[in-house]
C-alpha cells in the first residue's frame, strides 16, 4: 500500500504526526548548542614547557629536542612544530583528522616518560589537547583594570582576591572548561644572600643548597603504642619567619646562621609582560569552553558573573572587569543574518509561488512542506550531536527553495487531473502516483550527490558535513511530505482556480511550447542548439573559471596588529615607554575626539606574543582605521616592526585560512635570517599589498653575556662547571633550591644574590672554593658580550625561519602561490645557505590537498548520478542525456561568480567549490521530469515530436515554478551583506547562477537532445520505465 493512500485514509493520524514533528523539532532547537562554525581545526596536542630564565638555545637542547625525538614516533602524528622563547617552549603535534585523541593523549604521555631527566628547576610539561592555542575553544577574554579613582595599579596586591573570589566564580559557569590567569605572578620564597659575607665566612653555594633542601618534613610511617597506632612525622620544615635560624656551618666552633648572611622574604615572580585595556594597566584572563558548549548561553553566564563581581568584591577593591573578546557577538549577528535570509527567502519563494497559483490556500498548502522539512532537519542535527551554526543554518536557507520542488510538482499534477474531470480523491491519488517515481529519482539524485561530501575527510569534511546533512534531510523530508501531507491538505482545502484565470496561464505555456517546438523542430536545429549550448557552456566555463582559494574571507570587526619589538628590551621599560606611546596615540580616538572612534582596545606584551587589538564603534570603518594604523599610528616606533591585519571569523589555526607559510629549514639560523630578510623583499615585489611577517624575528640581537669557564682555574679551585653555573644562576635570576608549601599555596624557593647593573659587578662577585679560597666570577670565567636569538622555531625536527604571508584581499590563494612560486621562490632558493631547504606549509599545503579531493569528489558525484539514473531509467542513453544538461548549470555558476565579483571580491573557495557538486544534484531534476514525461508519452502511442511537446507543455510550468522559488529562496544568501555572509555567498552565487541557466536553457537543450537521439539505441537495461513510474512508494 502506498504512503499516499495510507495518509489520505488516516487524516487524523497524519495531522498528529505533523504535530509530533513540531513538538520534537522545537525541543531539538532548544537543545542544539549554538556556535559560529563547525569545528574545522586539525586535531592537535601541545606540550608546554617552562624552565625559569632558560635561554632559547638551552631550552632547545635540554628539553625541546629530546621531546621531539620521542614524540615524532607517536602514531598518527603528521607534523611536529616547536616554538621556543626565553624560559618557555611548546611542542605542537598535528594529527590526522579522525584520530582518537584520547588514545593519542595516552601515547604522548607514554612517549614523554621516555625522555631524559629534566633540569631540576624545569617544571613538568603541561599537556593540552587542542594545540598551542588551548585545548578547548576560546570563549572570551576578560580584563580586570583599576577604577579611575584607584591609584594602586599593582595587581599583585589583588592576587589573593582574584585567586579566592574571581577565578572560582568564573569556573562555576556552565560550559567553561578552563580559566587561564595570564596576568598571574606566583609567589616565591627568596633567600637573598650576601656573597661577600658568605665568602668571608667560607660558606659555599652547595652548603646553602644542602641546608635548605634538608629543611622539610618527612613521614616516618606508623608505630603501635599500646592499644593505639601513631603516625610518626619528622618536622623538619621551617616557616619563613624561622628560616633564618638554620645553621649553615661552624666557624671555629661558632654556628653560622642563615640570617647572618641572608634575608628571607616572600615576593612575587618577576613580571614577564603587561596588558593595557583602553589605556589602563590590566590583568588578563582567558576563558576556554568545553567542545559541546552552547557559546551564546556560556557568554550569557559570563556576563552575569561579570555583573556580580563588578557590583560586589571587585567594586569594593576599586577594580572593574571588562569583557574584551565576546565570541557570542559575532555568533548572534551572523546567525541573525542567516535567519533573516531564511525569512526573506521564504517570503520571496511564496510570492513567486502565489504569482503562479493565484490562490492563497494552494500557496499555503505547498508552503506547509517548509516548516515540516526544516523541523525534521533540526531533529536530525540534534540527534547526531551537531551544532546550530552558520553552515547548518545556511543549509536550511538553501533548503527553503528546494523543499518546495516536490510539493509543486505533486500539486500541479493533481490540479491538471482535476481540470481533466477526475474527482478530487481520484485526482489526488492518481496525480501523486504519476509523479512520485520521478520525484523519487530527483530526490535520490539530490541526496546521492551529497554522499561524497558526507564521507569527505580533513577540514573539508568537517566544514561541509553539516551543510550536506541539513540539505539531505530537508530534501528527503520534503519528498515524504509531498506524497503524504500535501495530498491530505489537498483533500481538505484544494479548489480549482477560475476557468478564465487557468485559461490565461494555459495560453502562456502553450505559446512557450510552440516557440520551443519551432526553434528545435528538426534534427538540424536540434544539432545546432546542442552544439551551441553544450560546447559553448564548456568553453565559457574553462575561460571564466576563477582561481581556487582555501577558505572564505569571513571578516570580523577586530583589527589585529602584531609587533616585533626591540630584542633585549626590559619589560618595565617597554611598559613605560612603548606602552605609553601607544596609549597616547590611541587616546584621541578612544575619547571620541578624532574619528574613527574606538570602542575599545587591548595592548599586550607577553614574551613572544606582542599584539594590539582594536574594536571600532562603526565596523564599516575598519579599512579606514587599518590605513590610519599603517600610515600614522604605528609609524616611527623605535626599532619596532608592526604587521596589521583584519580579524577573521574562520579560525583555521591561529592565522585564519589564508596564510601561506614559507619555511626556510637549516642549521645556520643567522644565514636563514638573512635569506628570509631578502625573501621578504622578493615576496612583496611579487605580491604588492601582501603582509609578510617573519617568525621568529630576523635578527640575532638579543644581548647576551657568555661566561666561558677557565678549566685550569676551575681545577685549581677544586670546583666543577655545574657548581660555577649554579653560582652564576644565583647571581642573576636565582637558583632553584626546592619548594615551600604553607598549607594553601606552593612556592618556589630561590637562592638569590644581590642585583647588579653592569657586567663588571658580576665579574667582581666572589665565591668561596675549598682549594683556592675566595675567587671572583671574573677570575674563573671569561665574560664575553655577544648577541643571540630571542626566539627559535623548529619544524619537523629542523630549525626554521618562516615567512607568514597574507595575500591581498582581492587575490585568491592559488594566484598568490603562483606568483610566489614563479617570481620569488627561485630568488629565495638562490640565497639559501648550504644544507638548507625551503618548503610551503599551512593553508597553501592544505589547498593542494583540498583541490585534489574536490576533483575526486566531483568526478565521484557525476559517476553516482549516472549510475543511479541509469538504474532508475533502465536506460544508459537517458542517463547520459540528463548528464548533458550539467555543463549549462556549471557555466551559469561560473558566470554568476564573475558577476558577483563586480560587486565585491569572491574567490573560488572550498565552500564555493562544493556549490558545483550540490548544483549537479539540483539541475538534473528538470531534465529528469522532461525525459520521464517524454518516455511516458511515447509509451502511450505518441510520436517523438508530440511526446516532447506534451512533456514541455505539462512540465514547463512546474519546472519554472520550482526553479524560481528555489532561486528566490536562495537569493538573499547571495545578495544580503553582513557579518559572516562571505562564508556562504559564493556557494549561493554558484547555485543561483546554475539554476538560472538551467531554467533558461534546459527546455531548449533537452527537447533538442531527445529529438536528436531518437532512434539511437544504447544497450538498454530494460524495455522501459514502466515499473519506474508505477512502483508504489
Amino acid at each position: 500500500m502506498s504512503l499516499t493512500k495510507v495518509s489520505t485514509e488516516n487524516i487524523a493520524g497524519t495531522i498528529v504526526a505533523v504535530l509530533l514533528i513540531a513538538v520534537f523539532g522545537l525541543i531539538a532547537i532548544s537543545k542544539l548548542p549554538i556556535q559560529l562554525l563547525p569545528d574545522i581545526q586539525q586535531p592537535q596536542i601541545s606540550v608546554m614547557n617552562n624552565w625559569r630564565s632558560a635561554a632559547p638555545q638551552e631550552m632547545e637542547s635540554n628539553i625541546i629536542e629530546p621531546q621531539e625525538n620521542v614524540l615524532k614516533r607517536v602514531t598518527g602524528v603528521i607534523e611536529v612544530n616547536s616554538h621556543i622563547s626565553q624560559g618557555f617552549g611548546i611542542v605542537t603535534l598535528t594529527f590526522e583528522v579522525g584520530t582518537n585523541m584520547q588514545e593519542a593523549m595516552i601515547n604522548v604521555i607514554n612517549a614523554l616518560n621516555q625522555t631524559p631527566p629534566r633540569p631540576l628547576d624545569a617544571m613538568e610539561p603541561f599537556i593540552n589537547v587542542g594545540g598551542g592555542g588551548g585545548g578547548a575553544p576560546g570563549m572570551a577574554s576578560l580584563l580586570i583594570r583599576t577604577a579611575p579613582d584607584n591609584p594602586n595599579q599593582d595587581f599583585t596586591q589583588y592576587q589573593k582576591l582574584i585567586d579566592d573570589v574571581v577565578e572560582p566564580r568564573l569556573r562555576q559557569i556552565q560550559g567553561i572548561a578552563n580559566v587561564q590567569l595570564a596576568g598571574r605572578l606566583p609567589k616565591e620564597l627568596h633567600i637573598n644572600f650576601d656573597p661577600y659575607r658568605a665568602a668571608a665566612l667560607g660558606i659555599t653555594l652547595d652548603q646553602f643548597r644542602r641546608v635548605l633542601l634538608r629543611a622539610s618534613d618527612v613521614s616516618g610511617g606508623t608505630a603501635n603504642v599500646g592499644r593505639r597506632q601513631y603516625t610518626v612525622r619528622f618536622i623538619g620544615q621551617y616557616h619563613p619567619e624561622n628560616l633564618g635560624e638554620l645553621i649553615l656551618s661552624y666557624n671555629n666552633g661558632r654556628p653560622i646562621y642563615l640570617n647572618e648572611v641572608a634575608d628571607v622574604e616572600i615576593s612575587n615572580a618577576e613580571q614577564q609582560g603587561f596588558t593595557k585595556r583602553n589605556g589602563y594597566s590590566a590583568y588578563y584572563i582567558t576563558l576556554e569552553g568545553t567542545f559541546d558548549a552552547n557559546t551564546v548561553n556560556v557568554l550569557e553566564g559570563v556576563n552575569k558573573a561579570i555583573n556580580e563581581l563588578n557590583s560586589g568584591a571587585l567594586k569594593d577593591a576599586g577594580l572593574v572587569m571588562d569583557l574584551s573578546f565576546d565570541a557570542s557577538i559575532h555568533i548572534k549577528r551572523a546567525i541573525a543574518l542567516v535567519q533573516s535570509n531564511i525569512v526573506i527567502g521564504v517570503v520571496l519563494a511564496l510570492v513567486i509561488l502565489f504569482g503562479f497559483l493565484r490562490s492563497f490556500p494552494a500557496t499555503l498548502m505547498i508552503a506547509s512542506t517548509i516548516p515540516v522539512a526544516l523541523l525534521i532537519a533540526f531533529i536530525a542535527l540534534e540527534s547526531l550531536g551537531r551544532t546550530l551554526n552558520v553552515i547548518s543554518l545556511a543549509g536550511l536557507a538553501f533548503a527553503v527553495g528546494l523543499v518546495l520542488d516536490a510539493a509543486i510538482i505533486v500539486q500541479e499534477n493533481i490540479v491538471r487531473l482535476l481540470q481533466q474531470g477526475r474527482s478530487l480523491k481520484q485526482a489526488v491519488l492518481e496525480g501523486t502516483g504519476q509523479v512520485k517515481g520521478a520525484l523519487l529519482a530527483s530526490t535520490a539524485t539530490t541526496v546521492a550527490i551529497f554522499l561524497p561530501i558526507l564521507f569527505m575527510t580533513g577540514v573539508e569534511g568537517q566544514l561541509f558535513s553539516d551543510l550536506a546533512l541539513t540539505l539531505s534531510v530537508a530534501v528527503v523530508s520534503s519528498f515524504i511530505s509531498s506524497i503524504t501531507l500535501l495530498p491530505v491538505f489537498s483533500l481538505l482545502w484544494l479548489k480549482l482556480a477560475p476557468t478564465e484565470q487557468a485559461q490565461v496561464q494555459a495560453n502562456v505555456w502553450d505559446k512557450l511550447t510552440a516557440f520551443i517546438q519551432r526553434i528545435t523542430g528538426n534534427r538540424k536545429l536540434a544539432l545546432l542548439w546542442c552544439a551551441a549550448l553544450i560546447l559553448g557552456a564548456s568553453v565559457l566555463t574553462a575561460v571564466l573559471m576563477p582561481r581556487p582559494d582555501f577558505l572564505p574571507q569571513a571578516k570580523s570587526d577586530a583589527i589585529a596588529t602584531f609587533f616585533s619589538l626591540p630584542p633585549g628590551a626590559n619589560i618595565k621599560v617597554l611598559e613605560k615607554e612603548f606602552g605609553s606611546i601607544m596609549t597616547e596615540r590611541l587616546k584621541p580616538y578612544y575619547e571620541k575626539k578624532q574619528q574613527p572612534y574606538i570602542k575599545g582596545y587591548n595592548f599586550s606584551v607577553f614574551n613572544s606574543f606582542n599584539a594590539l587589538f582594536i574594536y571600532l564603534e562603526d565596523p564599516s570603518r575598519v579599512d579606514e582605521m587599518m590605513q590610519l594604523l599603517k600610515t600614522e599610528l604605528l609609524k616611527d616606533l623605535p626599532d619596532t616592526q608592526a604587521f596589521t591585519n583584519r580579524g577573521t571569523l574562520l579560525q583555521f589555526g591561529i592565522n585564519g585560512g589564508r596564510a601561506i607559510n614559507v619555511d626556510l629549514l637549516g642549521a645556520d639560523t643567522e644565514a636563514l635570517m638573512e635569506t628570509a630578510r631578502n625573501g621578504m623583499t622578493h615576496i612583496t615585489d611579487a605580491l604588492p599589498g601582501a603582509v609578510v611577517r617573519p617568525i621568529p624575528g630576523l635578527s640575532l640581537a638579543q644581548p647576551e653575556l657568555q661566561l666561558v669557564p677557565d678549566e685550569r682555574r676551575l681545577a685549581q679551585a677544586g670546583i666543577d662547571r655545574s657548581q660555577l653555573a649554579n653560582a652564576v644562576r644565583a647571581y642573576t635570576s636565582g637558583l632553584f633550591v626546592g619548594e615551600y608549601f604553607d598549607g594553601n599555596e606552593r612556592m618556589d624557593v630561590l637562592l638569590k644574590g644581590p642585583k647588579w647593573q653592569v657586567p663588571e659587578q658580576l665579574a667582581a662577585t666572589p665565591i668561596y672554593t675549598h682549594e683556592a679560597g675566595i675567587q671572583t666570577i671574573g677570575e674563573l670565567t671569561d665574560i664575553q658580550r655577544t648577541v643571540g636569538p630571542t626566539q627559535l622555531q623548529r619544524v619537523n625536527g629542523n630549525r626554521s625561519v618562516s615567512l607568514l604571508i597574507f595575500p591581498p584581499a582581492d587575490m585568491s590563494l592559488d594566484e598568490a602561490l603562483e606568483q610566489i612560486t614563479s617570481k620569488a621562490l627561485p630568488k629565495i632558493k638562490a640565497d639559501l645557505p648550504e644544507n638548507s631547504s625551503v618548503q610551503f606549509r599551512g593553508s597553501s599545503d592544505k589547498l593542494k590537498q583540498a583541490i585534489e579531493q574536490m576533483s575526486v569528489n566531483f568526478a565521484l558525484a557525476v559517476m553516482i548520478l549516472f549510475l543511479l539514473m541509469a538504474a532508475m531509467f533502465k536506460s544508459v542513453k537517458d542517463s547520459l542525456l540528463v548528464l548533458l544538461s550539467m555543463p549549462l548549470a556549471v557555466c551559469g555558476g561560473v558566470i554568476s561568480l564573475r558577476l558577483l565579483n563586480l560587486l565585491s571580491f569572491q574567490s573560488l573557495d572550498l565552500l564555493t567549490m562544493i556549490g558545483f557538486i550540490i548544483l549537479l544534484g539540483l539541475v538534473v531534476n528538470n531534465a529528469i521530469l522532461l525525459v520521464v514525461q517524454t518516455r511516458q508519452g511515447t509509451r502511450n502511442g505518441l510520436d517523438i515530436d508530440a511526446a516532447i511537446a506534451q512533456a514541455v507543455r505539462t512540465r514547463s510550468r512546474p519546472v519554472y515554478m520550482s526553479t524560481l522559488t528555489s532561486i528566490f529562496g536562495m537569493l538573499p544568501l547571495m545578495l544580503v551583506p553582513g557579518v559572516g555572509s562571505e562564508i556562504y555567498r559564493g556557494l549561493a552565487a554558484v547555485i543561483v547562477g546554475g539554476m538560472t541557466f538551467s531554467a533558461l536553457f534546459t527546455l531548449i537543450l533537452m527537447p533538442s537532445l531527445l529529438r536528436l537521439t531518437h532512434g539511437l539505441e544504447f544497450n538498454r537495461l530494460s524495455s522501459g520505465i514502466t515499473s519506474f513510474t508505477r512502483n508504489e512508494v
